[in-house]
């Protein structure tokens, strides 16, 4: 049974960190009964609220009624209320969406901007949360949709009481069902206006609803409230899951050269377990379509890879390195010859001293000796090109930089980050690697240009 003193349990049950005296809350209103129930109740606990309606203009009149309903609603609770119109059909049109996806992108990306504005007003250290009036009957024909799509373990979960990504939302009705809203309006004498849309079939969720699930609940009275026992249930089995598949990753996720990687020994102990896998790549950007051919990977040739629009997933060797797609080109003068500089590959420490007084010569490859009465100030480190050539040390003809980094064998991940000193149009240093034959220290070389790559990825 849906009452005041049970919804405010279940709120501090499933919402224990967000308080209902210390929180703004942005009510999706639509003037059905369950927006207007939820609002009702948000009313009741004295809860700070503003209304928002939008008006997707799908429906003609019966859309402006909706509207004027809302603003009355607000205005005898004298809660604030914003309201903004649509042209629903034409950003459809115009982006080749479907009416649905069209109107929920409109309506999540206005509310986005109404709780910014909100937070604005109030200070960045008011909570803002987003209430939606979702309730039970709504989850099972979540359930349903999914299934019949075909879906994973968290498909079948349903839509979660809570969610913290692009938006803060809570569903506090999500564990009530539509009778028990229809009730708890009757007993407070609340009005609200029918969305004729509901009654027909057009949309998939409007088939199962009037239809699907008046025949399924014939033959099981109680299928509703065995759907929701079985989402309970799904849930807790998918921390379970979820907590296992974390333990197995960790044990063959390494960091090399500040590069992710995974071995490819331990990934085949599970090649065959599509949960194990989607459980890793999931955070990649990948689909679930993807994972046959993720799994292609483990026995593909060297510098094979598969990317999404977030990260490369490369086979070297006996790994999968992980690596992100956004571009970390760098483009950083350097005016002097003494003190260090910053870069996404390590620290470079410059320092300038008379040949005469050199020490002991580091053949390291993290050290460059450049003969100083050659370099022309400012120099320029960046990130390497292809159409890069140098001469490197001990040869006296110039070679293209993608062969010499070829020759080294280096993952594509760690060649990819590869940083060059130039002067001008010349290289001077393959940063960690070799240096130009050009720029090297000789007997006429009077002063002498020290780089040292120092916290080397």
């Amino acid at each position: 049974m849906l009452t005041l003193e049970n919804f405010k349990e279940q709120w501090e049950k499933k919402f224990p960190d967000i308080s209902l005296k210390h929180t703004h809350f942005l009510l999706a209103v639509s003037g059905g009964l369950d927006s207007v129930g939820l609002t009702y109740l948000m009313h009741l606990l004295g809860a700070q609220c503003t209304i928002a309606h939008v008006n997707f203009q799908l429906r003609g009149e019966e859309s402006k009624r909706d509207e004027q309903f809302v603003t009355d609603f607000a205005n005898r609770l004298q809660i604030p209320f914003k309201v903004n119109r649509f042209e629903t059909a034409a950003y459809a049109e115009t982006y080749k969406m479907g009416i649905q996806q069209a109107a929920r992108e409109i309506r999540y990306a206005w509310f986005d901007q109404l709780m910014k504005e909100i937070k604005t007003n109030l200070g960045d250290n008011n909570k803002v949360v987003l209430l939606t009036a979702h309730h039970a009957d709504d989850q099972v024909e979540t359930v349903l949709m999914q299934l019949f799509r075909g879906t994973g373990l968290h498909g079948l979960t349903g839509i979660p009481d809570f969610r913290n990504d692009s938006i803060l939302v809570c569903r506090p009705l999500l564990g009530y069902t539509k009778n028990q809203i229809k009730h708890f309006a009757k007993e407070y004498s609340l009005t609200f206006v029918e969305d004729s849309s509901n009654e027909k079939n057009d949309y998939t969720r409007n088939l199962i609803r009037n239809k699907l699930l008046p025949a399924i609940q014939e033959v099981y009275a109680q299928a509703t409230e065995n759907v929701l026992d079985t989402v309970a249930r799904l849930k807790e089995a998918e921390v379970i899951v979820n907590n296992t598949i974390a333990a197995f990753w960790k044990k063959g996720k390494k960091t090399r050269h500040g590069i992710e990687t995974i071995s490819i020994q331990h990934w085949k102990k599970v090649k065959d377990n599509h949960t194990y896998t989607w459980g890793f790549i999931q955070s990649y950007g990948f689909k679930p379509q993807q994972i046959v051919e993720v799994h292609k990977l483990l026995d593909a040739s060297n510098g094979a890879y598969i990317a999404t629009p977030t990260h490369r997933f490369i086979k070297f060797n006996d790994t999968i390195q992980v690596v992100p797609n956004h571009s970390s080109n760098e483009h950083i003068m350097v005016y002097v010859g003494e003190g260090d500089l910053q870069t996404n590959n390590g620290l470079l420490h410059f320092e300038t001293v008379d040949a005469a007084n050199m020490g002991e010569i580091n053949k390291e490859s993290h050290f460059a000796y450049l003969d100083a009465d050659k370099i022309e100030w400012p120099l320029l480190y960046r990130t390497w090109q292809s159409t890069d050539y140098f001469y490197p040390l001990g040869l006296r003809k110039k070679k293209k930089l993608n062969h010499f980094l070829g020759s080294l064998k280096l993952s594509p991940a760690i060649k990819q980050r590869i940083g060059v000193l130039t002067m001008g149009d010349k290289l001077l240093w393959v940063v960690g690697k070799r240096i130009d034959d050009r720029y090297k220290m000789t007997p006429q070389t009077t002063s002498v240009l020290i780089i040292t790559l120092l916290d080397r990825f």
